[in-house]
């Protein structure tokens, strides 16, 4: 195929969790544990599965060196699932396959007996698990069952072999169905290719083979179809050739059905390249087939058709001679995965975009059909992002009062403490200082109704170099032992909350709407495992299980453009309602639904509320909605269905707010920065004396 694709290649930040273990030659055996009072069958349930039985084929530490070679990793289309015994009396299966196959029986036939019998139950073999087992009656005595429902004795053989002993599986499972309806007859591997041709140069990885594995049997099982063949004959003509000589069907479809096979392999430069059983693809084209991503598969049927025979010419690869052998396969293809009737008709079966294990770092892309199903929902928590818990600790304690101050800062003055964020986590209070050429983080100590100066975060170690807040730091929160700063240098600075050491940034430092960067960034708030970041144009969302020391996360989603505006920001949940509520500059207060979220999808207001006057912050307590801004009533309750103020709470008991900006109520505690000039305070008061 002519179509060129860059071949710059990036490290992946994320990954697909496969279990690891021994080569398949030293795994131990097991299987007597799993016979009670020595009567077949054998029983495993998933929790049986463990380093000691069960390997993973293809998983992410295996060598080239293993799946490259066809007599370890190969397998039919029409028999994914291989069982048999080896020469050790060991009972061993591989499931060539990226999702499990539930309800599964083995039975067995030895020579001399005159029924097959029950030899093992399996609750379910999960995806490319290889099993191995020691076969129990090659030692010993047992009591089984034939399929007619006798009871009868197997005695201890161990002179079984491949030739006296047969095996023959069951399933009810509606997959096992669908598996066993492949009529193709091809033979798949996967190829190195060749060390000195550009095209060939860099290696399928695992990740790869896996895809590969879910590509091999979605073809399969479609060009066996009814389906198929309907629309075969429905279709236009197909033409071999320019001068539209057409195509016999009925030989090309018998000729797709008994092709060889397919060694699929990894291609650079072209996004493809076919002929006979070679069928090397980019990895773009491994990821981007399922309806569910963006449903691209003309490099896969184009690959296909040479290798079936078909070049350039006619409509089977460019359809020069117009709609061919391309439009016909992306049709069914993605009709029979809206339908759920492919094999794997969902990306989410394996996620290989969450992998490390490829050369590219595209995490999230939309889909462009939304798949749903249960069976999905219980591989990755679902379709929406908030797949965590929101961390609810640290807000206990008694309300406390006072007020803070540069005094409370050893050697601060008024003109190098200025507390524009702070957030209150047990005990801990933190509290963002903005002072020019004083950017910190300084930490306080409310223990014993004290505010005792604990230490400051001004600069810290990352690796060799030392960072140190880019730019004018205006937000900050805790949560599951992380504290997250963020400043205008564009980037949100992630540190332990127990050391205070470094652990990674969401953003990169440079302004922009790349993967890794953001507008600057003002505000940022934690929600049921999403990472929200409001900065000059939009609400970024990250995924907090992407939060690895070391590892600069991508944005998950960014929302639609809001405006860019310079300007204090917060934001904060509705718990009642899940609904997320932003300050803007702009007079307003935005609205998102978290839950309706979805990958690569930027995220529209499901509301806005107009405000009197420019709202700085806000912040939800037992349902009533509190809002920060400038203007006469400078801190008010507001409505939180129609943004109008409920009441002026500007003055609360002695103390009357001069230029109050960002808060958090915790404790039962509203902690509340005022920006007096030269003398910036944090004040803490009850929630009790806001009636």
């Amino acid at each position: 195929m002519k179509k060129l694709f860059s071949t710059s290649l990036l490290i992946l930040a994320g990954m697909l969790l496969l279990l690891g273990g021994c080569k398949e030659d030293e795994l131990p055996v097991s299987g007597e544990g799993n016979v009670a009072n020595n009567e077949l069958p054998v029983r495993l349930a998933e929790t049986d599965y463990n380093p000691d039985n069960t390997y993973y084929l293809l998983n992410d530490n295996e060598s080239q060196d293993v799946y490259f070679d066809s007599s370890q990793r190969s397998f039919y289309v029409s028999q994914p699932l291989q069982f048999g015994m080896d020469d050790e009396h060991c009972f061993q299966l591989r499931f060539y396959s990226p999702r499990a196959l539930k309800n599964v029986t083995f039975w067995a036939r030895i020579d001399g007996y005159e029924e097959e019998f029950k030899f093992m139950s399996l609750e379910k073999i999960m995806p490319f698990q290889q099993l191995r087992v020691h076969i129990p009656f090659a030692t010993k005595d047992l009591t089984a069952y034939t399929r007619s429902g006798k009871k009868i004795r197997i005695m201890a053989n161990p002179y079984l072999t491949e030739e006296n002993l047969t095996f023959t599986v069951e399933c009810d499972d509606p997959y096992w169905a669908r598996l066993q309806s492949i009529r193709c007859k091809w033979y798949i591997a996967f190829g190195r290719y060749s060390d000195t041709q550009d095209s060939w140069k860099y290696k399928m990885k695992a990740s790869h083979t896996r895809e590969a594995v879910a590509i091999a049997l979605n073809m399969a099982y479609m060009f066996s179809s009814e389906r198929f063949k309907t629309a075969l004959y429905e279709f236009g003509p197909l033409h071999s050739n320019n001068d539209k000589t057409e195509i016999d069907k009925t030989a090309l479809l018998a000729n797709v059905l008994n092709h060889r096979g397919l060694t699929f392999g990894y291609t650079t430069g072209v996004m493809g390249l076919g002929g006979g059983t070679t069928f090397g693809m980019h990895e773009v084209c491994y990821l981007e087939h399922y309806a569910d991503d963006k449903s691209i598969t003309e490099t896969i049927f184009h690959e296909f058709a040479h290798c079936v025979g078909y070049g350039h010419a006619g409509n089977m690869t460019y359809e020069q001679t117009g709609p061919g052998w391309i439009t016909l396969c992306n049709n069914v293809y993605v009709a029979l995965s809206l339908d759920k009737e492919l094999p794997v008709y969902s990306r989410r079966f394996l996620h290989t975009r969450w992998s490390r294990n490829r050369y590219f770092d595209d995490i999230y892309v939309a889909s462009k059909h939304i798949i749903e199903d249960p069976e999905l929902d219980a591989l990755d928590g679902g379709l929406s992002p908030l797949r965590g818990e929101t961390d609810r600790g640290g807000n206990d304690g008694e309300p406390v009062a006072f007020k803070l101050d540069y005094t409370d800062l050893p050697g601060a003055t008024g003109t190098t403490f200025r507390p524009k964020d702070v957030y209150v986590y047990g005990d801990t209070l933190y509290a963002v200082n903005d002072a020019d050429n004083q950017y910190s983080v300084e930490v306080f100590g409310l223990a014993g109704g004290g505010k005792k100066h604990l230490g400051s975060i001004k600069e810290w170690k990352h690796g060799e170099a030392t960072g140190k807040f880019g730019g004018r730091p205006n937000g900050i929160t805790r949560a599951n032992d992380k504290i997250y700063v963020t400043h205008e240098g564009s980037r949100t600075e992630i540190f332990d909350a127990k050391n205070h050491q470094f652990l990674t940034c969401i953003g990169n430092g440079s302004w922009g709407t790349g993967p890794t960067q953001t507008v600057h960034a003002f505000d940022v708030l934690l929600y049921k495992g999403l990472v929200m970041i409001h900065d000059k144009r939009y609400v970024n969302f990250v995924e907090e299980q992407a939060i690895q020391s070391g590892v600069t996360p991508r944005i998950y989603v960014r929302s639609e453009h809001l405006g860019e505006t310079n300007g204090t920001y917060g934001m904060a949940v509705d718990e009642q309602t899940g609904l997320l509520y932003s300050t803007h500059p702009a007079k307003r207060i935005d609205l998102f639904a978290p839950d309706g979220i979805r990958e690569g999808v930027s995220p529209k207001r499901t509301g806005q509320l107009a405000y009197k006057n420019v709202p700085y912050d806000l912040d939800f307590y037992e349902g009533r909605l509190f809002v920060s801004s400038n203007g006469t009533e400078k801190f008010c309750e507001v409505n939180p269905r129609t943004g109008e103020i409920m009441k002026d709470h500007t003055t609360i008991g002695g103390i009357t707010l001069q230029a109050p900006e960002k808060f958090c109520i915790r404790r039962h505690t509203l902690f509340i920065t005022d920006r007096v000039k030269n003398g910036t305070c944090v004040y803490a008061i009850p929630m009790s004396e806001l009636k």
